[in-house]
């Protein structure tokens, strides 16, 4: 099996509102209350996860859905400079992307509105033929990356359909990571939310959750509760992430705690979860430790969350 992982889930334009970080087009900074007008980019908790593997040098591919419209252009012309493979990317005659609004308070903390219905990636899977054509070249990966909106924005049908590949593939020796990424709007209910994840942890083989969506979705007190729960479900490899206050890594009956360091200033904390899955994840691949590969994502996020947006400049 090729040594290559795939990331699978949606990317939306990104608009990030005049608040703390944001700027006008002439670079000045934005007011709480939105006077400049916000800069678009683009953004998803799998695709940025994709984006910084791959600026870490690891080969990856994206497997999602886009229309035919310029800003469906401008995205994959974006991904590619950044290395992603795309071949997975099928485009949609009409389609467009969906689009999120970054709301960021004056401590870096990020509020999501999204308008996403419809939109190319959440049919992904709708088509049988085309889902089985899809699976075919996820088959080949090593590695298979998916969080809780990649669950979310699926159809039961289509979602039964993944379930069903991933459990084959787990089968035919292929690895799976998952973040649960709760967010409750995209669930009818937060039983079926947790339904689903419970399902796609026992098929994982590495977790990378935050300690605040597993608390919302099954009610555990502290991160040696979820990982005790964890544990109980099958995963070798669990990490738990907590915000300013660190992550716990158990690869087996032991947690070990990882502090992040401080950063400068914070202004937004978009992606800070997704790119320390990809910093975490890259160590791993490369042979590194579970604690060095906490140090190197505690790291990563440090950076992310001193610049607005998912994505920062590679420059940094």
């Amino acid at each position: 099996m090729a040594k290559t992982i795939a990331a699978i889930g949606e990317c939306m334009i990104e608009i990030r509102s005049g608040g703390q970080g944001a700027s006008d087009p002439r670079g000045r900074r934005g007011t709480a209350d939105g006077t400049f007008p916000a800069q678009i980019a683009y953004g998803g908790d799998s695709l940025n996860f994709a984006v910084y593997m791959a600026r870490l040098g690891i080969p990856i591919n994206y497997a999602t859905a886009l229309g035919d419209d310029p800003l469906s252009d401008w995205m994959l012309a974006q991904w590619r400079a950044e290395g992603l493979g795309c071949g997975l990317v099928r485009r949609e005659a009409g389609g467009a992307p969906g689009l999120y609004l970054i709301d960021v308070d004056a401590a870096g903390e990020r509020s999501f509105r999204y308008w996403r219905q419809n939109s190319p990636a959440s049919r992904l899977l709708d088509d049988p033929q085309q889902a089985r054509q899809l699976f075919a070249q996820l088959a080949g990966h090593e590695w298979l990356y998916l969080t809780g909106i990649s669950l979310a924005i699926c159809a039961p049908p289509s979602r039964a359909r993944l379930f069903d590949f991933l459990a084959a593939h787990r089968a035919a020796g292929g690895k799976i990571a998952f973040d649960s990424n709760f967010r409750p709007q995209l669930w009818p209910n937060r039983q079926q939310a947790a339904s689903a994840c419970e399902r796609l942890h026992r098929l994982a083989d590495l977790a990378l959750s935050t300690l605040d969506d597993e608390r919302q979705l099954f009610g555990d007190a502290s991160q040696r509760d979820a990982a005790n729960r964890l544990r109980t479900w099958g995963v070798p490899e669990i990490v738990l992430k907590n915000g300013a206050a660190g992550c716990v890594i158990s690869t087996g009956t032991h947690l070990l705690a990882v502090s992040p360091p401080k950063p400068a200033t914070i202004i937004d904390t978009t992606a800070a979860g997704d790119s320390f899955n990809a910093a975490y994840l890259a160590a791993r691949l490369q042979g590194r430790s579970a604690r060095d590969a906490a140090i190197q994502g505690n790291q990563l996020a440090c950076q992310v969350i001193q610049h607005p947006g998912a994505i920062i400049p590679a420059s940094a």
